[in-house]
């Protein structure tokens, strides 16, 4: 391949190589390009709104930014390995040149950037200086990343090698390509020679003889060329009218991509010796170019027999002395670990949990399809997100704590609540894993929302302090309250009075109406209870048709009214019952106020239950202070 003739565009997939460079962006955050030696831009990825919209469009900013491109290609021409030039702009550009096969083709720029954290004083100059609007052109700034010199040298030279790697690939494939072309030429010019020197065999026995020596040197570079390709390559002839094919050539390759040698197979039917080529394809496409004579090329499929197995690619052509030639080459290793690529992005994006991959700066680096449709955000919003604009808990200020705590104990599981985009808040759990890759720090965090648990949860906390047929408190949670109260009571001097309910004659109502209408006389005051009572009011189902009820900030004759108040409303209401009669009952109360400061809430309950007894004793349906002389 002459030097003269080597062009970066013609040994690549532009669409491939675009796709790639726009993935490692949006992966690594940082523009990139690829311009060739005479200038023209062959991809570009990410270039920042601050360039596009700001730089660019302005003719004295422009002059800027075509300073900086100038200054980086004559760094390139000088052979340097690596140039970073900050432009009178503002921002940092660095490049590197692609080489292959000794041969300078291309440039990769990076960039767009910061080496250190950005002077806004010097933009918003800028901005007045050049007419920008200088909200939106901050903004701009606010976007370019702040990378460290090192950081940006270490990624150019990895978008470098991968330009170089495909570059490489492409320079492989198209020596492929001449050397087939050159394997066909030499034969042509094998057989022109031959028939010319035919023709003159009887009127020139020397030139005879040299026609003989320009045939064994064609011959000696035919056979070094089959010899020595690295790909495989195998001549066959035709037979049975086309059906099958006789292997009359195998070079070195071959036989190393086949594990067989060329005596085994010398000779013998393709069929024969390669018996999975039906299912393979390749014997269809043999029999096409054998009859219509344009070459094919055979994409990367996979072959299978008793003896071998593994993925080939294969270009097919005809010579013209109707041999069919086919240059192929293993391709197992690529297409097993793109298969592995491929499992891997598949089982990542449809796991279960969400799955994030943070920067040392609070950036998200990549996140999962799980990730995306729990928050509701699309996977390109989210890579411009830090932690803090999810989780409700974490801040710019307690974040570097939070990530030395991940550094030191390598692992750290928590609990966190995360902010969805259409404003929900859901509890989840995290747990946080420190990886370096690459010589970066990361930290590897798996996501799972845990809202049924906490639902679940905080229904059976609900279930152990609420009676289940009254719906207010059952006599431990009440307890649990009563005692919180008077510990309050007693810190702010504040007063507090309990009441002792009982419904009266209610086993005549059980045997009268029946168990259910006894239910239903229960669930009637616990309902009486909650509408007339404060909010801060506590009642409770003490067992049986017993109840009590915590009155918080209430004196002796206040905690009479509410008493005389829900007597007067219990007794006023009717319950419908099956049998179409109409139930009515009755409450006795009994009062009790805190006057003791050494008094027990089972103390106050035992004086309001005191009350009880009177009211009952007296005639029922009546509100009583416990009086020792009663």
């Amino acid at each position: 391949m002459s030097e003269n003739t080597i062009k970066y565009a013609q040994l690549v997939d532009l669409a491939s190589l675009q796709t790639l460079m726009d993935d490692l962006y949006r992966v690594i955050g940082i523009p990139n390009a690829i311009i060739d030696t005479d200038g023209v831009v062959i991809t570009n990825a990410g270039w920042q709104e601050a360039c596009v919209k700001f730089h660019r469009v302005n003719h004295n900013t422009c002059s800027n930014c075509i300073e900086s491109d100038t200054a980086l290609v004559e760094s390139m021409l000088k052979g340097e390995r690596f140039a970073i030039y900050k432009c009178l702009n503002g921002l940092v550009d660095s490049a590197m040149p692609i080489i292959v096969e000794g041969q300078h083709v291309a440039n990769i720029f990076t960039g767009q950037c910061f080496i250190d954290p950005p002077d806004l004083e010097f933009f918003r100059s800028q901005a007045r200086r050049y007419g920008f609007e200088e909200a939106s052109y901050l903004q701009s700034i606010s976007k370019v990343p702040v990378i460290a010199r090192q950081r940006l040298e270490t990624i150019t030279e990895m978008y470098a090698q991968l330009a170089q790697a495909f570059a490489k690939h492409g320079a492989d494939r198209l020596q492929q390509k001449l050397a087939a072309a050159e394997l066909a030429e030499l034969n042509n010019e094998l057989n022109r020679r031959v028939e010319e020197r035919t023709e003159q065999l009887f009127q020139n026995n020397q030139q005879l003889l040299l026609e003989k020596r320009a045939l064994a040197a064609s011959e000696a570079r035919l056979s070094a060329l089959f010899k020595h390709m690295s790909s495989g390559v195998a001549v066959y002839r035709a037979s049975e009218d086309g059906r099958d094919f006789i292997i009359i050539g195998f070079n070195k390759a071959a036989e190393q991509i086949e594990k067989i040698t060329r005596k085994e197979l010398i000779g013998k039917k393709l069929t024969e010796m390669f018996p999975g080529v039906f299912e393979f394809g390749l014997l269809d496409v043999l029999r096409r170019v054998a009859k219509t004579g344009t070459p094919e090329a055979f994409p990367p499929s996979y072959y299978r027999d008793e003896r071998i197995q593994g993925w080939r690619e294969n270009y097919v052509y005809k010579l013209p002395g109707g041999e069919i030639v086919s240059i192929y080459n293993d391709v197992t290793e690529r297409k097993l670990a793109e298969k592995a690529l491929h499992l891997t992005q598949f089982s990542v994006d449809r796991a279960t949990e969400c799955l994030f991959w943070i920067t040392a700066d609070a950036r998200f680096q990549f996140v999962n399809n799980t990730a995306c449709q729990v928050l509701g955000y699309s996977r390109e919003e989210l890579l411009t997100f830090s932690v803090m604009d999810i989780d409700k808990d974490l801040t710019a200020e307690n974040w570097p704590a939070h990530w030395q705590e991940v550094k030191q104990k390598g692992a750290l599981k928590m609990e966190a609540i995360h902010r969805c985009k259409d404003g929900r808040e859901i509890p989840v759990e995290v747990a946080a894993n420190y990886l370096v890759f690459e010589g970066l720090e990361y930290n590897c965090a798996f996501v799972r929302d845990i809202s049924e648990r906490k639902a679940l949860q905080a229904e059976l906390e609900r279930q152990a302090r609420i009676d289940y047929l009254t719906g207010i408190a059952n006599r431990r949670y009440f307890m649990e309250q009563g005692e919180a109260e008077l510990a309050r009571s007693d810190r702010y001097g504040n007063p507090l009075s309990v009441l002792m309910l009982d419904i009266d004659y209610f086993k005549a109502v059980n045997d009268n109406y029946g168990h259910a209408a006894g239910d239903q006389a229960l669930q009637k005051l616990g309902c009486i209870l909650v509408e007339v009572l404060r909010e801060i009011d506590i009642p409770g189902r003490m067992g049986g048709e017993e109840f009590a009820i915590l009155l918080p900030e209430t004196g002796l004759l206040k905690a009479l009214e509410v008493a005389e108040r829900l007597r007067s409303v219990v007794a006023d209401s009717v319950i419908p019952v099956e049998s179409g009669l109409e139930l009515q009952f009755t409450v006795s109360i009994g009062v009790a106020t805190l006057t003791d400061k050494n008094s027990s809430i089972g103390d106050l309950l035992n004086l309001a239950d005191k009350g009880l007894y009177q009211a009952k004793h007296s005639g029922r349906n009546k509100v009583c202070l416990f009086s020792p002389q009663d």
